[in-house]
């Protein structure tokens, strides 16, 4: 009988997950704090397993642009949602799903690198 690999051998990565740091602008907008990222870290170092799907070219803004998706799977935890990014050795990833899988252990997200954030 065969065992696969248990939830913490899998997670050998480490991800730091960031969300946008935005003020209201006064016009009824948000923008980002003067002078500051626009990004501001939540985690750091939260272990994830991070593969490959598939690759390609999108063309946005009339530029082409080459975009990787990956699947990554972290410990389940609070308040990850599609208007974070997950940073993995200087790949920025916009997350596109986020939902909690069938284990309730962990969540399994699709994310995309290559597109402007």
């Amino acid at each position: 009988m065969t065992v696969g690999k248990g939830l913490s051998s899998r997670l050998r990565e480490r991800v730091d997950i960031e969300e946008k740091d935005l003020v209201p602008n006064g016009a009824g907008g948000r923008r980002a704090r003067p002078g500051e990222d626009r990004w501001k870290p939540i985690a750091q170092g939260v272990p994830a397993e991070i593969i490959p799907l598939r690759g390609g070219e999108a063309l946005n803004a009339s530029i082409v642009r080459s975009t990787e998706f990956y699947r990554v799977t972290i410990r389940k935890r609070p308040g990850i949602t599609t208007k974070q990014r997950i940073v993995w050795n200087g790949v920025i990833m916009d997350i596109r799903t986020a939902p909690p899988s069938t284990d309730r252990a962990t969540i399994v997200m699709t994310c995309e690198s290559g597109v402007p954030s």
